[in-house]
């Protein structure tokens, strides 16, 4: 009986400690304690698109091919939320990628840039895959391993362009 009592209590320490590390994390992270609906990041997208100037249609396209949405989603490079921004990227602009809305206004922004450096939507999202050196390298066009990327992207757009803008 002793022996059984000590179990149960040294199994709800461990649940208490992981709950506590869960919240501490969140804290110090910055992220939600649950994940945001696809619903709710959408709507944060176009929120923030709107603020930012940018056509809320290309980065839903964007945030849905690299990470259908998904804030836990994690590249095998390392790319981080749903823009899949890296770590380095992420520095450079002064954002936490591990925070939805930083991530977010990352992945819009860094679009922004490339599409203020290239001038149109197709080198700007071929340049937010591979980077601008890369499409500047390919003489300002679609870098060959890009193309299904922006294939997909600028399909996704034209989807989301005329949900968005009846």
């Amino acid at each position: 009986m002793f022996l059984s009592t000590k179990i149960t209590e040294f199994t709800d320490l461990r649940l208490i400690l992981k709950i506590f590390t869960v919240i501490i994390f969140s804290f110090v992270f910055g992220t939600k304690l649950f994940a945001a609906t696809t619903d709710e990041v959408k709507q944060n997208i176009i929120n923030q698109a709107k603020t930012m100037g940018v056509e809320p249609a290309i980065v839903l396209s964007i945030a849905k091919t690299e990470s259908g949405f998904n804030q836990a989603a994690r590249g095998s490079g390392g790319h981080i939320g749903v823009f899949q921004l890296s770590r380095a990227t992420a520095k450079h602009m002064g954002i936490n990628p591990y925070n939805l809305d930083d991530n977010i206004k990352g992945g819009i922004l860094y679009y922004k840039k490339m599409y203020n450096i290239f001038g149109s939507r197709e080198l700007a999202v071929a340049a937010y895959n591979v980077g601008p050196e890369a499409v500047k390298r390919c003489n300002n066009t679609v870098p060959k391993h890009s193309r299904p990327f922006v294939s997909k992207i600028m399909s996704d757009y034209k989807y989301y362009n005329q949900l968005y803008n009846k």
